[in-house]
């Protein structure tokens, strides 16, 4: 009788740790990103890149994209630099319950499905 008591422990624990904003990122583009950056739509300034030591989120590549258990936002901007420079903007994303972004190249303009 203790195991199911210390796994519903251990699944509360876990649970606690996740944001609803957590979601998958897929490129579904040719292209490879090296720089992902995502911020709060109300603030200014761009926080660090999420893609770090060298790491790039790979043509047909995904990423899981976590945030801190206190981050408080309605809305998220997030900017992707491919290894050519290109820098895609996404504005005022509601991203609270969101499960997966996917990019998608359609006609030469990336665009991001939110599902």
């Amino acid at each position: 009788m203790k195991f199911p008591f210390f796994l519903f422990i251990l699944l509360g624990i876990a649970n606690a740790f996740a944001s609803d904003l957590d979601f998958t990122l897929v490129n579904q583009t040719a292209r490879s990103f090296e720089g992902l950056y995502v911020t709060a739509s109300d603030n200014r300034d761009w926080d660090a890149n999420l893609l770090l030591d060298g790491k790039v989120l790979a043509a047909g590549g995904k990423i899981q994209v976590r945030f801190k258990s206190n981050a408080k936002s309605e809305t998220w901007d997030f900017n992707l630099v491919d290894d050519e420079g290109l820098s895609v903007t996404f504005d005022k994303v509601k991203l609270a319950g969101v499960d997966t972004v996917t990019l998608n190249d359609v006609n030469g303009k990336i665009t991001a499905e939110i599902e």
